[in-house]
């Protein structure tokens, strides 16, 4: 891979710092293993630059610099870092010998501790107070260095790659998640840190499948084709999907394609400096809404999303809300967000009409003094195998 520009984790560190007032940030993260399903690790990465993979670890950050506390003894300890091996249940009294008569602690990612360590930890630290700052952090990570976007560049490559290499693996004849295993091996190959696929290969596609219990199938003619990409590079988050057709492409799939197109040129349309974040969701709706009113029990999940250290980047995401589940229990409704520049992001306007077939379609996009520009190069027209 090209070289790409260093992060200046001291310089991060150093931000956030200037936005609080407290005697030490805490910062717990997990690893990358559990990939889209950890917001912590993010926040951690961000910071130090860290992955424990599946194990618990703890930033203690305070004006002298930076001890970091894993919680597995197998795990090489990062260069540049003072780090030690401690199990978490002792973590609590290793921060209270480091800090001593510290009492106004900023916290970061401590939404993911377990409870016990978090019960073990608060004991332990008596009279200090626990002040979240993960909303001060999110505004700091929403504006990308220019080694972040490198980094999210070769991440979009290596989709271009796969997107590249899907309609001739296809033409083999295997069980789709055999498909989806070489197309993540081969990422991985080619310098994915971490990499997982949904792919869709169905007459009426119904839903994201991942997993290999879902994908026995093989492909047939008539089939649709929707194949979703997330994978990192350095810890940054690359995210694509596009669609297809074995054989040939029914009337009414081009029609959900052309739906999901058409929603993801409004969207891009509203991702320009000063607008909403969330008139970017609205612009998605009101192409995708009434033009589907007429079928059933459409389905669909968000919009769009923030993308960077987290899958789910923190702020921008929250413009986003899911479209799934009883209306009750869906996100809160987002604050206000300016689009700024160098915002990344993630749009993906999906739907789903049961027995008829589905539609996403995924690109990265930049923000710019001009607007959004995409990173993905692969065509966004249906494909034929």
């Amino acid at each position: 891979m090209t070289p790409r520009p260093p992060h200046d984790f001291s310089a991060r560190r150093a931000a956030l710092w200037q936005a609080l007032q407290a005697d030490a940030i805490l910062v717990f993260g997990y690893g990358d293993a559990l990939g889209a399903g950890s917001a912590s690790h993010g926040a951690m990465r961000y910071l130090t630059g860290w992955n424990s993979h599946e194990a618990q670890s703890l930033a203690i950050l305070t004006p002298e610099g930076c001890r970091l506390l894993i919680g597995s003894p197998f795990l090489a300890p990062p260069t540049g870092l003072d780090a030690a091996a401690l199990p978490a249940s002792g973590w609590g009294a290793s921060i209270a010998a480091q800090l001593g008569t510290a009492r106004k602690l900023a916290t970061v990612g401590f939404g993911e501790m377990p409870q016990a360590t978090f019960e073990s930890l608060r004991a332990a630290l008596g009279p200090a107070t626990l002040t979240p700052a993960d909303a001060i952090l999110s505004r700091l990570r929403a504006i990308k260095h220019r080694s972040e976007v490198a980094a999210m560049q070769a991440g979009a490559a290596l989709c271009d790659d796969l997107f590249d290499r899907l309609p001739q693996l296809l033409r083999r004849g295997e069980p789709v998640w055999k498909t989806q295993t070489r197309l993540e091996t081969h990422a991985k190959l080619e310098g994915a840190e971490y990499c997982r696929t949904w792919l869709t290969v169905r007459a009426a596609a119904d839903r994201p499948r991942y997993w290999p219990e879902e994908n026995r199938d093989t492909p047939k003619h008539g089939d649709q084709v929707l194949f979703g990409i997330a994978l990192t590079v350095d810890g940054y988050w690359a995210h694509g999907i596009r669609m297809g057709a074995m054989g040939q492409i029914a009337p009414d799939h081009q029609t959900l394609w052309q739906i999901a197109e058409d929603a993801l040129i409004a969207a891009q349309t509203a991702l320009t400096p000063g607008q909403l974040v969330q008139d970017v969701e609205a612009a998605i709706s009101d192409v995708v809404v009434p033009r589907s009113a007429h079928w059933p029990g459409v389905q669909r999940f968000r919009g769009g999303h923030g993308l960077g250290l987290s899958y789910e980047e923190p702020l921008l995401s929250g413009a986003f809300p899911q479209h799934w589940g009883p209306e009750a229990f869906r996100d809160c409704p987002p604050l206000p967000v300016a689009v700024e520049c160098a915002m990344m992001l993630e749009l993906h306007p999906n739907l789903f009409v049961p027995g008829l077939g589905g539609a996403a379609l995924g690109e990265m996009m930049l923000t710019e003094p001009g607007g959004a520009r995409p990173l993905l190069h692969f065509p966004r027209q249906m494909f034929v195998v």
